[in-house]
């Protein structure tokens, strides 16, 4: 499965990655498989958020996933060629 992510901070200055792709959130959801030292945050209408809850967990998922790391202008790119798709 094909499945993209843009790195984030929240508020907090806490890590997190959105993730996409051509199959859809919900699909995404069922294909990427966490643990405690990630919270998701997920539902209709909007884009999964993988918060780190321990440094090094993120670079981890991305890894063993195999998540396609892109930077803003891409992610807006892939976002507008993937359009609908990606919910």
């Amino acid at each position: 499965m094909v499945v993209y992510g843009l790195y984030g901070i929240t508020h907090g200055w806490g890590r997190l990655l959105t993730v996409m792709g051509p199959a859809g959130a919900a699909a995404i959801t069922d294909h990427i498989v966490t643990n405690d030292d990630i919270m998701v945050s997920s539902g209709k209408g909007k884009l999964t958020q993988y918060f780190e809850k321990r440094e090094g967990a993120l670079a981890k998922l991305v890894e063993s996933h195999r998540i396609i790391v892109l930077s803003k202008p891409e992610w807006d790119a892939k976002k507008t060629e993937l359009g609908n798709d990606v919910w």
